[in-house]
């Protein structure tokens, strides 16, 4: 006789459990077709959640075609004939943007510091190489990302710690969903993109000169001004 089996309990993340709310609200008419849904720091307060997660669960909506997310204006409600057909935004991105670079906040800047401690030469040389590629990438329009992550990881991996190298390539792997991408480009603009290229050449002279109070510190500035500009974006403060 085959034992009975119970389904897995779906555990959802707290951005896709007030998209969901927010979702169920559009559908029965509480917010009408071409309305704006309540501010930010409204619906934050009135489901007395993080602004944090109330963003990355109207970038989900954005995904899905919902609504309208217009930088600076509101988040608007759109006709089911103006919506893209539908992704599925919030099953697949288990883990919002805002926590991955809160992560990346813990781990990455000790990574920074390991690798200013332990780089040589031809390490220092390949880093250089990254940043050159990255700054041909955005001059030529390219968003895919693919220097910037190589730096980050080689970082990783020239600090000798295979254990902060596993977490920091799966902090990235992370990065790759739909959600993920429309929330950079929504929000990416080129004084991103230079400020970025910038802030790989302090991380890098830091690590040329073997300085891993200062590589800890330009990592540290580095994430947080990435994680400030999407806190503020949405806002358009």
């Amino acid at each position: 006789m085959t034992p009975t089996r119970l389904p897995p309990i779906a555990t959802k993340r707290l951005y896709q459990q007030i998209s969901e709310l927010l979702r169920q609200s559009i559908d029965d008419g509480t917010f009408a077709v071409g309305s704006f849904l309540p501010p930010e720091r409204e619906l934050a307060e009135q489901l007395r959640v993080s602004r944090t997660s109330v963003r990355e669960a109207l970038i989900a909506l954005e995904v899905e075609g919902r609504v309208s997310v217009r930088v600076g204006a509101g988040v608007q409600v759109l006709a089911p004939a103006a919506r893209a057909p539908r992704v599925a935004a919030t099953s697949d991105a288990p883990i919002g943007p805002l926590d991955l670079l809160d992560a990346r906040l813990v781990v990455e800047p000790e990574t920074a510091a390991l690798a200013a401690e332990n780089a040589r030469g031809p390490d220092v040389a390949r880093l250089q190489e990254w940043c050159a590629h990255l700054a041909r990438d955005y001059r030529q329009g390219s968003r895919t990302h693919d220097a910037d992550r190589a730096f980050h990881l080689d970082l990783a991996r020239i600090g000798g710690n295979a254990a902060l190298e596993l977490l920091v390539t799966q902090l990235w792997d992370l990065r790759q969903n739909v959600l993920q991408a429309r929330f950079e480009a929504i929000f990416s603009t080129q004084q991103g993109y230079e400020a970025t290229e910038r802030d790989h050449a302090d991380i890098l002279a830091a690590i040329q000169a073997r300085d891993a109070v200062a590589a800890r510190a330009t990592m540290r500035k580095h994430l947080l001004r990435v994680r400030d500009r999407l806190v503020r974006a949405i806002d358009g403060s």
